[in-house]
């Protein structure tokens, strides 16, 4: 199992293509290590957490099971985006307090992300050009209206776009209309994660990647993490395992829905496509399946979204799916048909049944966070922050809804009702249901 460990490698991305920050290097954990606080996974969370927690002086180390930045969080769209999937309303009405702290992680969450870049020197291609929430028909241009005149109320400077608008912003005729959030921004992701890593070992945190967590099982006074060639003792622990979840802690893995989320890229566009995304946006729109696109640091147009739900399997290379985003592509902007595909790949995004983060606190000082949903690449740094000075001992007056973890309803055949499921919404996506 050492030798699997250490051959696991980046799966191809653009990102793996164009990054520019060196992989992190660092051995396996070898022998038994004792730490205050152990961290599983190497994604936003955990490397938050263990950058955060060493600042404050905690002993801190990290497993990863293959290369720092494997799973989602160096393969999605780099879309910093903010908010969750419930307003402050319902989700003080759901958790009181808590509710409001979730609430509000999330529409601060890129703010938090500008001012950690800024403060550590990350060199992850961070831009703050805003956002574009975009509606495909006359329903959703309603919802999306309503949404920007309560971000106004809220104090965020959002403007109602016509579909002039769209088309001077965005390059296409596709869309009714939509609203500009100034609070979005893009990143890097691949160099985002390695560069965490970096600041964090600076921080004093020690990171093992290639170090998988094969077992968890407490002893007096501290837990015990077995690897294939050690093990990490630590008196608190935090899994941040997402979408790569196991069975390390029983039952989570049947709390997610592990979703491949599939991207595509084109090479990077000459003067005669300059109408598309001039300003250099982010962009989601209404659809039911997930659509989001955006121009990458090197002028590249990549398009990302849920073109199937028929396994978990991270499949890089299935022309079917692909071909679903390509025709996507196409269809938003005619001009883009004769320019090649040149980057495929896919990642896995962590679905929970309400659609919010969960946080776990368990037994034992045993702590878990995961389910960001698609929006992790902001609410994750956040998250892992707030985690990491909890667990160091210097709490935030905020606090985080605490949830048990419940298993997912009919988990054991969620691939073929989510391709049932996939199939329908793609139909009233279709006719603008």
């Amino acid at each position: 199992m050492a030798d699997a460990a250490a051959t696991l490698a980046q799966p191809d991305s653009l990102w793996l293509a164009t990054a520019s920050a060196e992989p992190f290097e660092a051995p396996p954990l070898a022998g038994e290590r004792s730490v205050e606080i152990a961290i599983v996974g190497g994604g936003f969370t955990g490397l938050s957490a263990a950058l955060h927690a060493a600042e404050i002086g905690a002993s801190v180390a990290l497993l990863e099971a293959g290369p720092i930045g494997y799973g989602a969080s160096g393969r999605n769209g780099g879309q910093v985006n903010p908010g969750v999937k419930l307003d402050e309303a319902a989700l003080s009405a759901r958790y009181g307090e808590a509710g409001r702290g979730l609430h509000r992680f999330g529409q601060e969450a890129p703010d938090f992300l500008a001012a950690l870049v800024e403060r550590q020197g990350l060199a992850c291609r961070f831009a703050r050009p805003g956002l574009l929430r975009l509606a495909h028909h006359p329903a959703a241009l309603a919802t999306v209206r309503q949404a920007a005149a309560g971000l106004r109320k809220a104090g965020v400077a959002a403007l109602d776009l016509d579909a002039a608008d769209v088309e001077r912003r965005v390059g296409t005729t596709r869309y009714l209309g939509g609203l500009y959030d100034p609070r979005g921004a893009s990143v890097q992701p691949l160099d985002l994660a390695r560069e965490l890593a970096r600041v964090a070992r600076n921080a004093g945190a020690e990171l093992f990647p290639n170090s998988p967590a094969q077992s968890l099982r407490r002893e007096p006074g501290r837990w015990r993490i077995a690897t294939p060639n050690g093990a990490l003792l630590a008196r608190k622990v935090l899994v941040a395992t997402n979408a790569y979840s196991d069975a390390l802690v029983p039952g989570l893995a049947r709390s997610l829905l592990p979703v491949n989320s599939f991207q595509i890229a084109t090479p990077s566009l000459g003067p005669e496509h300059a109408g598309i995304l001039p300003g250099g946006e982010t962009v989601y729109d209404s659809r039911r399946l997930v659509l989001y696109f955006r121009r990458s640091p090197d002028g590249r147009l990549m398009l990302g979204g849920r073109a199937s739900f028929q396994s978990s399997r991270e499949t890089s290379r299935e022309v079917a799916d692909y071909s679903v985003l390509e025709e996507v592509l196409h269809g938003i902007f005619p001009a883009l048909r004769g320019v090649p595909v040149t980057h495929r790949w896919t990642g896995l995004v962590g679905i929970t049944f309400d659609y919010l983060p969960h946080y776990h606190a368990l037994d034992d000082e045993l702590h878990v966070m995961v389910g960001y949903n698609g929006r992790g690449v902001a609410l994750a740094n956040r998250c892992g922050a707030w985690l990491g000075r909890k667990l160091a001992g210097q709490p935030e007056a905020i606090s985080l809804p605490n949830t048990p973890i419940k298993p997912f309803p009919f988990h054991f055949a969620r691939s073929a009702v989510l391709d049932l499921g996939m199939k329908w919404n793609r139909l009233l996506d279709r006719f603008g249901r």
